[in-house]
């Protein structure tokens, strides 16, 4: 049982007899600045109106910038853990233009993340928990909340360089360094900024149902977080030497 108020409803049903245009949405660059400082107001204000492909676009533009600074000796001893001998000149060879088509992947490719992550949010809690939002108003959530993963880049990207990968973050993992396999694979892919960038997707989404709750909902966005660094790491785990 949840406590609802069925007048809710009625208030706020779209009335047909209006024609009133959407409300305008904050400036661009100001949602990047408000999804830190003042995400609860970002999304109340988004809400009505919200939008998501621009963000989603530039988030991935940023990462790609990210990736660009990385020096490409990160990308090469990357590549080269797993290669064979042989294969490592040419791999040398080459890393130039690896590194130019990691950039640009990251840049156009970028955005369908946003979009799986919005589809198992939106059948996780509007067709399996019941929340009344809109699938747009998801995918608006969970692009703006990209802008926290942007700064986690670049925060870890001189980690990045001084340790020559290119995968390099701040996650669970540096609070166990002390742990190997499995377990520190899983916790390797809890990125810190990531886990922060749950807790504010939660805000966000549970804010667009007055029945809910912000822990509930940004736990449920935890677990998912889990779930997939319980799958890399098992990955991980069954391709590492």
């Amino acid at each position: 049982m949840t406590d609802y108020d069925e007048s809710w409803d009625q208030e706020h049903a779209p009335d047909a007899s209006t024609t009133e245009d959407p409300p305008p949405r904050p400036n661009f660059f100001a949602r990047m600045w408000l999804v830190i400082v003042k995400p609860g107001e970002l999304f109340e204000a988004l809400a009505p109106n919200p939008a998501w492909f621009p963000m989603a676009a530039f988030v991935g533009l940023l990462l790609a910038i990210s990736f660009l600074l990385t020096p490409s000796d990160a990308f090469y001893e990357f590549l080269a853990a797993n290669a064979a001998p042989e294969e490592r000149g040419d791999l040398e060879e080459s890393i130039g233009f690896i590194k130019a088509m990691w950039v640009v992947a990251t840049a156009l490719l970028y955005p369908l993340g946003p979009v799986i992550i919005s589809a198992l949010t939106y059948v996780t809690l509007v067709f399996m928990r019941g929340d009344r939002a809109t699938f747009k108003q998801h995918l608006c959530v969970v692009s703006h909340t990209g802008v926290i993963s942007a700064v986690g880049y670049f925060v870890a990207l001189p980690l990045r360089i001084i340790n020559l990968n290119p995968q390099e973050n701040l996650s669970l993992a540096d609070l166990a360094p002390f742990l190997e396999g499995f377990w520190y694979n899983v916790l390797n892919g809890m990125d810190l900024f990531a886990i922060w960038a749950c807790l504010v997707a939660g805000l966000g989404l549970s804010g667009l149902d007055p029945r809910r709750r912000w822990g509930p909902t940004a736990a449920i966005l935890i677990g998912i977080l889990v779930f997939f660094a319980v799958l890399g790491g098992t990955l991980a785990s069954m391709f590492t030497p």
